[in-house]
């Protein structure tokens, strides 16, 4: 069943539903340089053009390449100042099934991690940090921070070999790098590869193709 919306009252009876620790965030994924459009209880600190995140990226690209669902729950994120959070998101689509707005909800539960970690602490368990969800304040930071993790997992640039870029190239673009606009032409010029071989990696990523190419 599909039914038409209005986002900002859907925003408005979330935010007052979950209450003030959950901030309720709509994305306009027809810009994603500036996709926040609403938000409410915004503990993140981000305000009303601020651009998406790095899993916000992810998903929609997942959803678009047909490889993923059109939500996430319940997954780990970070506030600018360092403090946990709790995150799901949702695309939501139109009549043609194109992602057109995302809503995310994020919780802080810094009071509930604090406690996990002093018990961790006791136990002496090391908590597991992977896949944070990162916000940052411009799309191009955003891209930088994802090249910047994945490139830090190899040697330099001018050591890598050609399967080597293939793998970073096809991890970029599984992490939706290349949604952000000049970013294709910023990775080929860091791997010190010209963009048509950059598009002939993808290319091939898509076929399964693993042949090493000159």
């Amino acid at each position: 069943m599909r039914v038409t919306v209005d986002l900002a009252v859907l925003a408005d009876f979330l935010s007052q539903m979950l209450g003030e620790r959950t901030e309720v965030a709509v994305h306009d994924m027809a810009d994603l340089d500036q996709s926040l459009c609403i938000i409410r209880n915004a503990i993140s600190g981000r305000e009303v053009g601020a651009p998406a995140t790095d899993m916000a990226l992810r998903l929609l690209n997942e959803f678009q390449s047909g490889d993923g669902p059109s939500f996430r729950t319940n997954y780990p994120g970070k506030l600018v100042d360092g403090q946990r959070m709790r995150s799901s998101s949702l695309l939501i689509c139109d009549e043609r099934g194109k992602a057109r707005a995302m809503v995310c909800l994020n919780s802080n539960d810094h009071e509930l991690q604090r406690a996990v970690e002093v018990l961790q602490m006791h136990f002496r368990h090391d908590q597991d940090a992977h896949g944070e969800e990162s916000s940052v304040h411009s799309v191009e930071g955003l891209g930088d921070d994802i090249i910047s993790k994945v490139m830090a997992a190899y040697p330099s640039p001018a050591e890598l070999g050609s399967q080597q870029k293939r793998a970073i190239v096809s991890e970029l673009e599984h992490k939706g790098v290349f949604l952000v606009k000049g970013f294709i032409a910023k990775t080929a010029h860091l791997l010190l590869i010209s963009e048509p071989t950059l598009y002939r990696y993808l290319k091939d990523a898509a076929h399964g193709d693993s042949a090493v190419t000159a």
